[in-house]
């Protein structure tokens, strides 16, 4: 029985981590249609392969064509003669310069995934907190109503002391107007909560605003650490750096060239009509290529070395939102007691003021400790929510797909 109720509490468990990040996910996956991230990219991808194909037809198809015509008057024919010359040229890649630009523009295909990897992390966690404050200013609005109409009821019983002389008809206009501010207040943040809604919904306007509940961590910095785009970016631009020492090393190959000439000539004193086929090779020289080599290896030890900056400042990012984690925890536990002590309190204070033990300024006080209380405890909650979230998503890597 012990086993069945475990492995019940477990699925529930899971179940309950599952509901509470796919929601948020769903709601993620929309607002990147929305944003047309996806399709950015894929028109880029597109425009990358193209150049590759390009790349591949200069390797051994690169015409030069040409034609040339002239007229030539010479002193000893009556009249001019004309001569059309029309030539093509075609440049052969023979040591294979041209596979080390593909392999170059390969790179930058995956660069550019890692660009987009990167945009999807940031609005993943701008759409999180967004999220978290919406649902957060929620709940407390919903809270501090229901506060108020216990206030009202309240409210109720000073009117009818005041009618049996128990209570100075000035301490109640004093409660009410506290309750005409509280319900100015309450409209505010009614109003906030609303906008707060319609900003969400511009991103995602198919999937209702996601409930935050509490989960249960199961991140871990190696994890972390081996999702990141940003260090995945580094080691990509450094092989980058990497490649364009090989393409800067075979610069100075030679290129073949074969080219064919036919010469339209009327001279009549020539032998008419010429045909030329031609073969050599085409080098280009450059006084300052081993000073860009030596340049280029400068460019990727400094991309190598900011790895290390990186990594510190991932594993920075992971121990505070842990910390963030574990700091709301322990003080969501803290707080749940204090709550129920204030709110048994506050009710004695309440039966204490109309029986003349306490003054009215000692129930407001304890009336408005009572809701810093209230909202120190579902800031705690929802900010613990959060963190976790941002630990199991981003070590789990759903939103990079």
């Amino acid at each position: 029985m012990k086993s069945v109720l475990k492995t019940a509490f477990i699925l529930v468990g899971l179940h309950t981590v599952l509901s509470a990040q796919s929601t948020v996910i769903l709601f993620y996956k929309e607002a990147l249609k929305t944003l047309s991230y996806q399709n950015t990219y894929t028109l880029q991808q597109k425009s990358r392969a193209l150049s590759i194909e390009a790349k591949k037809k200069q390797r051994y198809l690169n015409l030069d064509a040409g034609m040339m015509y002239g007229a030539t008057n010479a002193k000893l024919l009556a009249h001019h003669f004309n001569t059309t010359d029309i030539g093509i040229i075609d440049t052969i890649d023979l040591f294979g310069k041209n596979v080390e630009e593909i392999h170059l523009i390969q790179l930058q295909m995956k660069e550019d995934r890692l660009l987009l990897q990167v945009q999807k992390e940031k609005l993943f966690l701008s759409l999180l907190n967004m999220i978290t404050a919406y649902r957060m200013s929620e709940e407390k609005w919903h809270r501090k109503k229901k506060f108020y109409k216990k206030q009202v009821q309240f409210l109720i019983q000073l009117k009818l002391a005041v009618h049996a002389g128990a209570i100075s008809k000035l301490e109640l206009t004093r409660f009410e107007n506290t309750m005409a501010l509280f319900k100015v207040q309450l409209d505010k943040e009614e109003q906030i909560v609303t906008m707060m809604k319609a900003q969400l919904k511009l991103y995602s306007p198919h999937h209702v605003v996601p409930q935050l509940s509490s989960t249960r961590l199961h991140s871990n910095l190696h994890r972390f650490l081996a999702r990141s785009p940003q260090l995945k970016l580094n080691d990509n631009q450094a092989m980058q750096a990497s490649q364009k020492i090989k393409q800067i090393g075979k610069s100075w190959m030679p290129d073949a060239v074969i080219g064919a000439n036919r010469q339209f000539n009327d001279d009549p004193t020539a032998n008419g009509d010429n045909y030329t086929l031609s073969m050599g090779l085409n080098m280009h020289f450059n006084g300052g290529l081993s000073y860009d080599i030596e340049r280029q290896k400068v460019d990727a030890l400094k991309i190598r070395s900011q790895k290390k900056a990186l990594e510190i400042k991932r594993k920075a990012q992971y121990i505070a939102w842990k910390n963030d984690y574990e700091t709301d925890r322990r003080s969501l536990d803290s707080l749940n007691k204090t709550l129920k002590k204030t709110e048994k309190t506050l009710q004695n204070v309440r039966t204490a003021y109309l029986q003349h033990y306490i003054d009215l300024n000692s129930y407001l006080q304890m009336m408005q400790e009572n809701l810093t209380i209230q909202d120190a405890k579902i800031t705690a909650k929802y900010n613990m929510i959060k963190s976790v979230i941002i630990l199991n998503t981003l070590s789990k890597g759903t939103i990079y797909q």
